[in-house]
């Protein structure tokens, strides 16, 4: 019995500890780490390695070691992080701690540490503001608010007795609104009629024109093609593209498109994201996916899929989800399980090239789109490029601290959203696609595009055999008569010609580069051409295809991608063509008979083509039909042998060819090492032909061919599910992150300054209630821009003055930085708008929309809107650079910049020049008044009146300068170039 009392007695202190400890637990432990550190280290997300749920977890601990050694403060690394003397101090991006709470987990620490062992409920659900769903806010009850807007901001001004700035006068305010819905300075005309109109909605009224004009899209357009990081291929010169994708510029076009027709910022992320399983056939929706095809990368397909991840989540929910691929996020919520099952979604997609109407080639006019594509190895370029094409993989797992080299096989990740940022529940389900989906050739204007290259290519062949029929025909009337000499001596063409060909075909049709089979290696290969045949026919230049080419009276000019070359240039090629020595009457009469033969048979296997493509239309129609034509097997033995037919004629023509070049290079002479290399090398390559073309010959022919490339008939039907969940109304940060952009460009301040980041690490809202306000009307107006644009700069503080009354103005004090909004934020042009502006106030600018881009060189010739030009990471245009123009790999927001180099391009460059010839001249030039024409010119490039201390001193300007320069005009376009020069031009005021 004392055994057991004693026992009791000993055990009394150990009980009355664990009481205590967990007591302490309870009361204050607890809530602290289900507030601040279950968020991150739970069984889901461990950051770290460390899960916080249990007892038994926190001494296992995580990477660190044990989180708590019960009874020992000092070596709890628990306690070191929380009282920061272990970096990064905890809770990670948060407040400290409070010293009393630091004090019980101390005690708690001493008491043992003890608490009930079952992990707790909370574990992904996080207090971060961004985290939770937007709620409607009441608007402040204040008076003279009639905008929802202008409460919020006038509650806030209230609270740090900040006095707004009245409205700012009705010139400024009208460039001010035109220069931000529209990207264009208003014209004298919109001006003095604004300035006149008394009527209460005069502003309204314009703001209402604005939105509804086409040039809306347009500036609208480049402000969302910077965030979704718009770019145009790039790659190896003019062939090759190794990042984005061909056609890019329907991207754009339909960018412009869908924001004049106010279509819903929901529906636009739906199109980007899935437009292929929204609506698989719509030619109008299809282009919306090249959001995703800006992503592909040749090289590496993880890369592409890293890019597609990041664009994603920045652009549209604002989260840098890059940061969980090689780890657990540092400090949001998100474990490296939830990027890799976000990358799932896009696991399966593929970018494709589809005909349009009127160019069956692909390469020269088509439309890149995204598809879901079954697994498949890195494969051959079907452009015939020396590099491969990336790969599919069919499944997903995490790679081991982001190595690609370390896939985890053992859990295939399946395709899911960040726990933290919860939203409706993940609802995947396949599409089925239509024939013409996966089938795009199957589409009757494919089989009309491809009858008539067909018979343009007999009569290609019947012109070919007729002309080389002529030409024996003249050989045997001359072989009597002296032959014409050659127009002057020959050029040298390594000398004087190929230099050209380097410079400027070099990636195509020099050193390694055979595009179309032509080589311009040298004179011998130039004139040999390729699959088009000779490209030069010495001593004629005018029929010389080569020439043709260059002059862009064939297609395509070349080169390819680059601006044509000048007329200097032009001519001196065709000088070195006029001098070649032309082939003698007996050389003809040698080489023709072989080549009419070779000729001949291409115009029957050209022949035979058309009537096999006929036949092959007529199957595959029939066997795509619902239902299948009852007659498929006659249809398709039709096909089959008429196709057999017609690869035996130009196997045969083939075979004739290669044994003509065979002929030509066992003839070559090789007096020398260099002509004897030269000759085997011509030797090895011919049979290498002659065997291919009579392994043709004998090739069987087992089915016919169908018309194109079949795809998958099935979509995952992952990314549309994504695309439904980031467009939610129940998505936390959707919503927030577009009004936020949107907030920006109109105000040049954003609500939340780390615009992708709404992240733990990110900065808070100036204004949460507002931007919760903005982002909740957003989505109950249908997610319409131009409503939440109307809404915007029809606020008392959109019109407020951006100036500051004096120095000691008591707001600068109060809020130096203006977050608070209590006056305008005065900001920087964009570069486009700066060349579009110069181009528009001198009458230049050509309104034309939409199109392939345009090449960056050309920009001074070719008065477009600017983000109509080629542009990539490595080329834009020139002007646009030095005013800090858009860095296509990742621009949230426009960086801003003064230099010098940015008043001499607006003083002394092509474009400031010519435009200010122009401007000069439409305001009369010489004959108008010198106070006149400084009036006009103020109010056509500043949209105001010049004040009378302008006026004296810019009479006085254009009398100096014109007795300097001797020359009146001069004077005046000089002013107007000064006036390119002022501050206010270049900016937003």
């Amino acid at each position: 019995m004392r055994t057991v009392t004693g026992l009791l007695l000993l055990m009394a202190p150990a009980s009355a500890a664990w009481a205590q400890s967990q007591s302490l637990y309870q009361q204050h432990i607890r809530p602290v780490l289900q507030a601040q550190c279950l968020v991150c280290h739970n069984p889901t997300t461990h950051q770290a390695g460390l899960d916080l749920s249990t007892r038994d977890r926190m001494l296992r601990g995580g990477e660190r070691g044990p989180a708590i050694v019960p009874g020992d403060v000092n070596e709890s690394l628990l306690y070191a992080y929380i009282t920061h003397k272990k970096q990064p101090g905890m809770p990670m991006g948060g407040k400290p701690l409070a010293p009393e709470v630091i004090a019980r987990f101390a005690e708690w620490i001493k008491a043992g540490a003890s608490f009930d062992d079952k992990p707790q409920a909370t574990l992904v659900a996080s207090s971060h503001w961004s985290f939770q769903k937007p709620q409607r806010p009441p608007v402040p009850n204040l008076p003279n608010t009639p905008n929802p807007i202008d409460a919020f901001l006038a509650a806030e001004h209230q609270r740090r007795g900040l006095q707004p700035q009245p409205e700012t006068d009705r010139y400024t305010l009208l460039r001010r609104v035109y220069l931000d819905l529209i990207g264009l300075p208003p014209s004298p005309a919109q001006v003095e009629a604004f300035v006149k109109d008394t009527s209460p909605n005069a502003y309204e009224k314009v703001v209402d024109e604005l939105l509804a004009s086409r040039q809306y899209g347009e500036r609208w357009g480049r402000h969302w093609m910077d965030i979704w990081r718009y770019s145009d291929w790039y790659g190896s010169g003019n062939r090759e593209v190794r990042n984005s994708h061909r056609h890019m510029w329907r991207w754009r076009d339909w960018i412009v498109n869908s924001l004049n027709e106010d279509k819903s910022y929901a529906r636009m992320i739906e199109e980007m994201l899935a437009g292929d399983e929204l609506a698989p056939t719509d030619d109008k929706v299809l282009p919306a996916t090249g959001f995703l095809a800006r992503n592909w990368y040749r090289f590496n397909r993880n890369v592409w899929l890293v890019d597609t991840v990041e664009a994603t989540s920045a652009a549209f929910l604002g989260v840098t989800l890059k940061c969980a691929r090689c780890h657990d996020h540092k400090y949001d919520p998100i474990p490296q399980t939830d990027y890799y099952r976000f990358r799932a979604f896009f696991e399966p997609h593929d970018i494709r090239i589809d005909r349009v109407a009127g160019q069956p080639d692909r390469i020269q006019a088509g439309l890149s789109r995204a598809y879901d594509s079954d697994a498949k190895e890195a494969g051959p370029d079907d452009e015939g490029g020396i590099n491969m094409l990336p790969p599919v993989f069919g499944k997903t797992y995490l790679f081991v601290r982001g190595d690609e080299n370390s896939p985890d096989k053992e859990q295939e990740m399946q395709p899911g959203t960040p726990a933290v940022l919860g939203g409706p529940p993940i609802k995947i389900a396949p599409v089925e696609l239509p024939v013409e989906a996966y089938y795009p050739d199957i589409r009757r204007f494919v089989a009309t595009d491809l009858t008539k290259a067909a018979h343009d290519a007999v009569k290609a062949a019947e012109d070919k055999l007729a002309k080389l029929r002529a030409e024996l025909e003249a050989a045997r009337l001359e072989s009597s008569q002296p032959q014409a000499a050659p127009a002057g001596p020959p050029l040298d063409y390594d000398k004087q010609i190929k230099h050209l060909f380097e410079s400027r075909c070099g990636n195509c049709h020099v050193g390694r580069g055979t595009s179309g089979g032509l080589s311009l290696n040298s004179e011998a290969t130039a004139k040999a051409g390729g699959k088009s045949g000779p490209a030069v026919i010495p001593g004629k230049s005018a029929d010389s295809l080569l020439l043709l080419l260059i002059q862009g009276k064939k297609q395509p000019r070349m080169p390819l991608s680059g601006p044509p070359l000048d007329d200097t240039q032009i001519a001196l090629i065709a000088d070195w063509i006029n001098r070649m020595p032309r082939k003698s009457p007996a050389e003809v009469l040698k080489e023709h008979p072989g080549l009419i033969s070779a000729t001949e048979k291409e115009v029957l296997a050209a022949r035979a083509e058309v009537v096999a493509l006929a036949a092959r239309i007529k199957v595959e129609h029939a066997r795509h039909a619902q239902p299948p034509s009852p007659d498929l097997e006659s249809l398709s033995e039709d096909a089959k042998r008429k196709e057999r037919d017609a690869n035996l004629l130009r196997a045969e023509e083939n075979f004739l060819r290669a044994q003509l070049k065979m002929s030509e290079a066992m003839a070559a002479p090789a007096v020398d090492e260099k002509q004897r290399g030269l000759r085997e090398r011509n030797i090895a390559a011919a049979k290498k032909n002659l065997e291919a073309a009579l392994a043709a010959l004998n090739k069987p022919a087992d089915a016919y061919s169908p018309l194109g490339r079949q795809y998958p008939k099935m979509s995952t039907g992952r990314r549309l599910a994504l695309a439904r969940w980031i467009t939610s109304p129940d998505n936390p940060l959707a919503a927030r992150v577009a009004v936020n952009h949107i907030w920006t460009r109109h105000f040049g301040k954003p609500l939340v300054p780390s615009v992708i980041d709404f992240g733990r690490n990110g900065k808070t809202p100036s204004n949460p209630a507002l931007l919760d306000w903005l982002a909740t009307r957003f989505i109950e107006s249908g997610w319409s821009m131009k409503k939440l644009h109307r809404l915007l700069v029809t606020t008392r503080a959109y019109r407020m003055d951006s100036s500051v009354p004096s120095a000691d103005h008591p707001n600068l004090k109060l809020d130096p930085d203006n977050i608070a909004l209590w006056r305008m934020n005065p900001r920087r042009l964009e570069a486009e708008a700066i060349r579009d502006s110069v181009l528009k106030v001198s009458g230049s600018l050509d309104l034309t929309m939409g199109g392939p881009e345009l090449h960056e060189e050309k920009d001074q010739d070719t008065p477009r809107r600017s983000l109509y030009f080629h542009l990539t990471p490595d080329a834009q245009l020139l002007f646009l650079k030095v005013f800090d123009g858009v860095d296509p790999t990742a621009c949230y927001i426009r960086s801003e910049s003064i230099v010098p180099q940015q008043a001499l391009a607006l003083a002394n460059s092509k474009l400031s020049l010519d435009q200010s010839r122009r401007l000069a001249e439409t305001l009369g030039g010489t004959a108008t008044p010198a106070l006149q024409f400084v009036r006009q010119a103020f109010l056509t490039t500043l949209a105001r009146p010049a004040t009378p201390t302008e006026e004296q001193k810019s009479v006085a300007y254009l009398q100096r300068q014109a007795a300097l320069l001797n020359d009146p005009l001069a004077a005046r376009q000089s002013l107007v170039r000064v006036l390119f020069n002022r501050d206010e031009f270049v900016s937003i005021r």
